[in-house]
């Protein structure tokens, strides 16, 4: 990004921490007027800094939080472009990340219930030939959670 100055910082860090913040609050904070903030979001948006604005749901009010590390017994393109097609579908499956290390995907997921969990295993992960493993990780305390990206 040619024009990412202190500013923009400022505005990013902002939004990181409330998006619902309105432009005055906004320009207060980072010493800009709001249209000139207005302007700034527009832009990081337009230049996909900013991709989207959500709501952060708690996810121990709403279920068990799993973290899934997955392992191949073959690498081929093919059956990464295949599980990658595949989880993509899968609404309980939040992040998938390939990742270095004896391990091929590790993927973050919230489900309602360990056998709601437990029912997804044997449908998507115990049927898939090309999985030689999978190991599960449920999370029963975040100790810290952040989405903020340092800027």
């Amino acid at each position: 990004m040619s024009s990412f100055d202190r500013f923009d910082q400022a505005i990013l860090a902002q939004l990181q921490e409330d998006a619902a913040q309105t432009l005055d609050q906004l320009g207060e904070r980072v010493g800009l007027s709001p249209s000139a903030v207005r302007q700034r979001i527009a832009k990081l948006k337009k230049e996909g800094i900013i991709q989207r604005e959500v709501a952060l749901l708690d996810p121990d009010r709403l279920g068990v939080t799993v973290i899934v590390s997955v392992r191949f017994e073959k690498e081929s393109l093919a059956t990464y472009e295949a599980f990658k097609k595949e989880i993509g579908t899968t609404e309980e499956i939040s992040q998938c990340y390939t990742v270095s290390g004896e391990d091929d995907f590790l993927l973050i997921g919230h489900f309602k219930s360990m056998a709601d969990y437990d029912e997804w295993v044997n449908a998507r992960l115990l049927t898939n030939p090309a999985i030689a493993r999978s190991t599960t990780r449920v999370v029963y305390r975040r100790v810290k959670f952040s989405t903020a990206i340092p800027v």
